[in-house]
């Protein structure tokens, strides 16, 4: 949670909202309460899931979240966030995402109704992902490393369908995000570094770099590590997930 507030002021909120479930946060610090549940809860729900799991699903290391392409997002929690920031927060921080892929939110809750035609006629849903009725959040970069804090493990390149281009260089811990407005595409090259994996092996990558389109929030590459660690210090952990917060927009 970004704020202080005494664990009795959190356990008296929940217990009222097991009891009102339906019931609005008034304050800011109701909000960070709501949310740092939702991002626990999905947490949790993706260890336990993943026991379901194929066998054969590809994963940087065991425990941690499969490549998935895309991850289809949906509930209030985090569509209906105040910022797409904080929902993009949420899921990154829940669910943990590893390799590249793309986050996309399902806004007005078509996903139940989909999965319920997908028996009918199998083409349909297709058709409504492809139809511009989601909203492409954010492109995700997360690497797999066990590096320091503080060292460089990727080297970033973005070149625009303009011909312009952005540069940068990842450290541990960090989280980075570049520009690439919706309705825009670029080609993005990676060059990995202490031995980092982004979804092709360790220091592999795609030399003829990875195409990519425009998205809410542009593309997002999270190096905090994985699985996420907080600082034991109270006051250190809630500075960095405003600080995070910042990074994506706010």
């Amino acid at each position: 949670i970004s704020f202080d507030i005494p664990g009795e002021a959190v356990r008296d909120y929940l217990y009222q909202k097991s009891i009102y479930p339906a019931s609005l946060p008034a304050t800011a610090e109701e909000l960070a309460i709501e949310q740092a549940v939702a991002r626990q809860c999905l947490y949790v729900a993706m260890h336990s899931a993943g026991r379901d799991f194929p066998g054969r699903a590809r994963r940087a290391a065991h425990g941690l979240t499969p490549y998935f392409e895309p991850i289809l997002a949906a509930g209030s929690v985090v569509t209906r966030a105040p910022t797409l920031a904080q929902g993009l927060q949420i899921l990154l921080d829940g669910i943990q995402p590893v390799g590249i892929t793309t986050i996309i939110l399902d806004q007005n809750n078509l996903l139940p109704a989909l999965g319920a035609a997908a028996s009918r006629n199998f083409i349909l849903p297709i058709q409504i992902l492809e139809s511009g009725a989601f909203l492409g959040l954010a492109t995700v970069v997360a690497p797999y490393v066990n590096a320091r804090y503080g060292t460089p493990i990727l080297r970033a390149r973005l070149l625009y369908q303009s011909g312009n281009e952005s540069r940068i260089e990842v450290k541990q811990g960090s989280l980075e995000v570049l520009p690439l407005p919706a309705g825009q595409t670029g080609r993005l090259y990676l060059q990995p570094l202490a031995h980092a994996d982004i979804g092709f092996g360790p220091d592999r990558t795609r030399e003829e770099g990875i195409p990519v389109s425009g998205t809410a929030l542009g593309l997002v590459i999270d190096a905090r590590g994985r699985p996420l660690r907080f600082p034991p210090d109270a006051g250190r952990r809630r500075e960095l997930i405003k600080k995070w917060l910042w990074t994506l927009g706010g």
